[in-house]
């Protein structure tokens, strides 16, 4: 289940370059290229003609090419030219959809496009912000969106399924201090865990080396999840706001729903500290494609025993909380634009 009239992210603004790229939005097939002015655009990914994904096509100049007659159209989505053919009909032209570039985001609205208002879209300074770095990881996941936003709002698995990298002692994890309140568009699940070991992936950073407080802070509207997490010497205020030195983290989860049985997983990890470190910045960004990896494997085991037996319903817990109030927000917002 999804909302039509939502921003979604489409791509990396970087993955959309010389050839057009295929994605699938809600259901709708669209394709991404760019102007002969650079700007990012967003069509149906449909010829006119017969139906041919124009993302199997070329780009030249700011024109999309047909791959099956050769039919070009333009940024706005008008046929220009018609191999052996001089006269374009009347109103040969493809839909085009509302996109927006920010933050090296490219954000689609495939819902009404009089709705579609740019003030909506979550700013995330920590990708143009000089004191934080940041590396992209795309991965496209077998799975229903909605299971993917359970696994970023129940972080008690991190002790289960990546007890080697960042998750570390379980009981700490399902234990922690955790609270779930609702915010203007969406919800806030807080977490805290008090005098833990460093899990690996923070001894990897040189940043701590004795017991930390770690905090995990998973803000979310739909389609979009900022996580802050990290940790500071136990005992230094990290739960009164003092978070200097020790290790920071701002993760983007830009997770879009392609169809109910598959979703797009965009995801950043912004660090405050190593800048400039090649070496580092390659380790961390390995360790979190390791962790993403994962996650995707039960996530789709997942989604597959759900396809076995769909009636069967879920087994609800306390952690359950975040994700729950996810899911009566994202239905709402699918009664509201159907």
């Amino acid at each position: 289940m999804y909302s039509f009239n939502n921003w979604y992210v489409a791509a990396f603004a970087s993955s959309v370059a010389v050839k057009p790229v295929a994605r699938t939005i809600c259901g709708k097939p669209v394709v991404l290229f760019r102007s002969a002015g650079g700007t990012a655009v967003a069509l149906e990914d449909r010829c006119l003609h017969r139906g041919a994904p124009l993302s199997l096509g070329e780009c030249e100049r700011g024109i999309i090419r047909c791959p099956y007659h050769g039919l070009e159209f333009d940024a706005s989505g008008r046929c220009v030219a018609i191999p052996g053919q001089e006269r374009i009909p009347d109103g040969a032209t493809i839909f085009t959809y509302r996109l927006v570039e920010r933050d090296g985001l490219l954000w689609i609205w495939v819902g009404d496009q009089r709705k579609a208002d740019p003030a909506m879209i979550p700013a995330h300074p920590h990708h143009t912000d000089p004191g934080w770095a940041w590396t992209p990881i795309f991965l496209e996941i077998a799975a229903d969106w909605e299971l993917l936003n359970d696994n970023l709002l129940d972080l008690t698995h991190l002790g289960f399924i990546h007890r080697a990298t960042i998750g570390g002692n379980p009981e700490a994890h399902s234990n922690a201090v955790t609270r779930t309140n609702k915010t203007e568009r969406g919800v806030l699940v807080t977490r805290w865990l008090p005098n833990s070991a460093p899990p690996p992936h923070y001894l990897q950073t040189g940043q701590v080396k004795g017991n930390i407080d770690r905090w995990q802070e998973i803000d979310f509207i739909p389609g979009f999840i900022r996580l802050w997490s990290g940790g500071t010497d136990a005992g230094t205020g990290a739960y009164e706001g003092r978070r200097e030195g020790g290790v920071q983290f701002m993760g983007l989860h830009a997770v879009t729903p392609a169809t109910d049985r598959r979703c797009y997983y965009h995801f950043t990890q912004s660090r405050n500290f190593g800048l400039g470190n090649a070496e580092l910045e390659a380790r961390l960004h390995q360790g979190a494609l390791d962790t993403l990896l994962e996650d995707k494997a039960i996530i789709e085991v997942q989604q597959a025993r759900r396809l076995e037996t769909p009636d069967r319903p879920f087994l609800d817990i306390h952690s359950d909380a975040g994700g729950l109030q996810a899911r009566r927000i994202i239905r709402r917002a699918a009664d509201e634009s159907s």
